[in-house]
């Protein structure tokens, strides 16, 4: 169960000498930072797959460590359903991707760049009662992946250097991709030609081995995916930024804001790259098999966010 703080008193305090010992009082408060607003209670949400859970561990925990009491409501699955988790009052914050954010707040939505994204979320927010926070460098996002010695051996650094070998290549990723980006890939990179592999995994071990195997020269695996950095794969750069920035970025009621919670929050997104986040996918799936909450603990203490 939440609750959220009470934005004033509603008893008068009549009698000589209260008010000063209450001031005094408050001076030993943890939350009390000269901030009146928000909460001091706040349950914690996660979508459906480990990443996010780890996630709102990350901030929770260093919420937690502030003297909030923070409860979680894990798992609770897409878009549509935290979205009216939020409304309804079972979650007030949590850990979500800007780019994805934007477009499914407002499908109209054109920006790809973290700046223009974060830029409109905030209108395109308000009108339902919700705000974000500094978003995190760490991003999941669709990226293109290549084999270093495929990079070197043809000189690959950015999307658009495949242009002129495409009609020679493969590109594996899941079936929706072909639709929806080897249009974009064409008008933005003048890349065109592709041959296309369906394969079904998000990037997963069927679409790795392909990619090591030479099955497919290309493969879309998503930015904090483990086996990136494992077989040294190469992400190609997206200087035009055909693919929308998907940088972490905590998600919250206005309700509970406060100057307080916006710097917490802050700090931690200050310190999250894309590889810390790769790097607590791998601890996740470790053969010991730790929980979350260890995980992010791990981290946070590296980090020096958690006292």
């Amino acid at each position: 169960m939440f609750s959220r703080t009470q934005r004033g008193l509603g008893v008068a305090i009549t009698a000589l000498g209260i008010t000063a010992a209450l001031a005094g009082c408050a001076t030993s408060n943890p939350l009390d930072t000269g901030d009146s607003t928000g909460a001091t209670e706040i349950t914690i949400g996660s979508q459906g797959f480990a990443e996010s859970e780890i996630l709102a561990q990350v901030y929770g925990q260093v919420l937690e460590n502030a003297g909030y009491k923070v409860d979680y409501n894990l798992n609770i699955g897409s878009r549509e359903v935290f979205l009216k988790a939020l409304a309804d009052g079972s979650i007030d914050l949590i850990p979500d991707y800007a780019g994805n954010l934007l477009y499914g707040s407002d499908p109209s939505a054109t920006a790809t760049t973290i700046d223009d994204i974060t830029a409109a979320l905030p209108d395109v927010l308000k009108s339902k009662g919700l705000t974000v926070h500094d978003p995190a460098e760490a991003e999941d996002a669709d990226a293109l992946v290549v084999t270093s010695k495929f990079a070197e051996d043809n000189d690959v650094e950015s999307i658009g250097d495949l242009a002129p070998l495409a009609s020679t290549l493969t590109l594996g990723a899941n079936t929706e991709f072909q639709e929806r980006w080897f249009g974009r890939l064409d008008d933005t990179y003048g890349v065109t030609g592709l041959k296309f592999k369906a394969i079904d995994d998000y990037g997963g071990a069927g679409t790795l081995k392909d990619l090591l195997d030479n099955v497919i020269q290309i493969a879309d695996i998503y930015t904090t995916t483990p086996s990136i950095k494992a077989n040294d794969l190469v992400v190609l750069k997206d200087p035009k930024h055909m693919i929308a920035a998907q940088n972490v970025i905590p998600l919250l009621d206005k309700d509970i804001d406060s100057d307080k919670l916006g710097a917490l929050l802050n700090s931690v997104s200050a310190k999250l790259t894309t590889s810390d986040l790769s790097d607590l996918n791998e601890a996740y799936a470790g053969d010991d098999k730790p929980s979350a909450a260890d995980v992010a603990k791990a981290w946070l203490t590296k980090n020096g966010l958690l006292k």
